[in-house]
This record gives C-alpha cells, structure tokens and sequence, in this order.
C-alpha cells in the first residue's frame, strides 16, 4: 500500500482512493471510532475534532453501524456530473467546495471532512449529522413509528417550526400538500425520516457540547423537542457521565427556625 498521500505535487485524490491509502495508518479513538488527519492538530484540536465528539456518541448507537473512520483533510471537492468526491489539498472554487463526504464499503464507513479554516462547532454539526443520517436508517419499525407518533401528534396540534431547516421544508410541503397528517403517503415518510435524523443531530451534539437552542418561529417548540429528545435518550442511552439534559439544581436547605 502506498504511503499517505500528502506530498505536495498531489492537488486532489478521490475519496475512495484516499480511504484506502489511510486504512492502516488509523488510530483508534474508541472501538467503534478511528480517524487519521490529513492535517496538522494539536493537542487541543485532536480533543476538540476527534476524542470530544467521538465519545459522546452512544455506544447503543455505534453497535448498528460498522466501524466509522472518521478522516480529516484540508478540502473536499464535489465530483463532477455527481461523480465521486475528491479530497483537495488546495480549496476548490467555491461551487465545488464541500463540507463532508462520505463512502461506504459495507464493513466500515469512512467519513471525510474538509477542516481547513473550519469552525469546530460547524465540524460538530456535520460530523453528528453524518451519524444521524447513518444510524435513522438502521431504526427498527416501532422505533420509528414511536416517533412519528410524536410527529403525528404535533401535525395535530398545528405546531410550528422544526428541528433544522431540511426538516422544517418538508413540513411546511407537507402542511400545504396533505389536510390529513395521519396519511401514509410518501411525502410523510420522507418527513418523518428527515426530522428523525435532524433531532438525532441535534441530541448527538447536545451529549457532545453545551449548545443553546434559541426559541425563534422556525424553532419547535421546547416542548415538544424535548418529548423527541426523550424518545431517542431511550433508544440510544448516554454514555456514562453523558447526560441528555441539564442536571437540575440541588434542593436548597430548608430555612432555619427562629429560636423561640
């Protein structure tokens, strides 16, 4: 196997190649998770990028998915024509730029990043993203029709807003489309499946980071983000010293009594 391509008279290698030139330089971060870097971190950023994120995800989670390799590199270029995606090493124009890529061998899952000059709470973002997307397609049938109990009764109860923007375009198609919520149609299934991955991202990065959900028409409503989030805290428990929500304040001593 060839080294690592990192010289500098490489400007781009597509993805799948990449992954295979990096499989036996990984490092294990946790059983499930390992990563290599195409890139320079620190101490610091290898806890921000790598061990942080990679820790908080459930194990119950990581057991349906085969291993994840998770590969930093400085850029990532969309194929042409819906071609493959290419790891760059000098930024591609703006229109080709991605964010993540993602390639899937069956037994392990690799996927890919473009951190260069990248905020860590957006890297966070994408990175949970990726395993939500990979892990609601491996939700059982009562695991998803749990859910989309809760959907149904939030279609019901006319509510507003959503958990992230995908989701939250679907519901509003879905609101001006179909008077009956409870319908089994295909544009609901594709509803429920986008919001299902949008709230296990936003649960993923909760475990992972203190992150403020601000109340705003786009929002759900705290409510009812909370029933889901409860929801998938059970299907998916924390990792110890992990927790879902806030620890709620000790109770405050009872006042004294004046002497008599």
């Amino acid at each position: 196997m060839a080294d690592t391509p990192e010289s500098s008279s490489i400007t781009r290698i597509a993805v799948e190649a990449f992954a295979g030139q990096c499989r036996r330089h990984l490092t294990a971060i946790t059983g499930a998770i390992s990563s290599f870097e195409a890139v320079s971190l620190d101490a610091e950023q290898q806890r921000q990028f790598l061990r942080e994120p990679a820790e908080a995800i459930p194990q119950s989670l990581l057991a349906r998915l085969p291993p994840l390799r998770i590969i930093l590199v400085p850029y990532l270029e969309k194929g042409e024509d819906e071609g493959t995606d290419s790891v760059a090493f000098e930024k591609p124009p703006a229109e080709r730029l991605l964010n993540s890529s993602t390639f899937d061998v069956h037994d392990e899952i690799f996927l890919f990043f473009g951190i260069e000059q990248q905020d860590v709470a957006d890297y966070h973002y994408w990175l949970f993203q990726a395993a939500a997307g990979l892990d609601s397609k491996a939700l059982g049938e009562d695991e998803v029709s749990a859910f989309s109990t809760l959907v149904f009764d939030e279609l019901n109860r006319g509510t507003r807003g959503e958990a992230d923007e995908l989701s939250l375009q679907l519901k509003l198609k879905l609101q001006r489309r179909q008077r009956l919520p409870g319908r089994n149609t295909k544009l609901m299934r594709e509803y429920i499946l986008q919001a299902i991955q949008d709230t296990l991202t936003l649960y993923l990065h909760g475990l992972c980071c203190d992150i403020d959900v601000d109340p705003n028409p786009r929002q759900l409503g705290s409510r009812y983000l909370r029933r889901r989030l409860e929801l998938l805290s059970g299907i998916y428990p924390p990792n110890p010293g992990y927790l879902v929500f806030p620890a709620p304040p000790p109770p405050e001593p009872p006042a004294e009594q004046p002497a008599e």
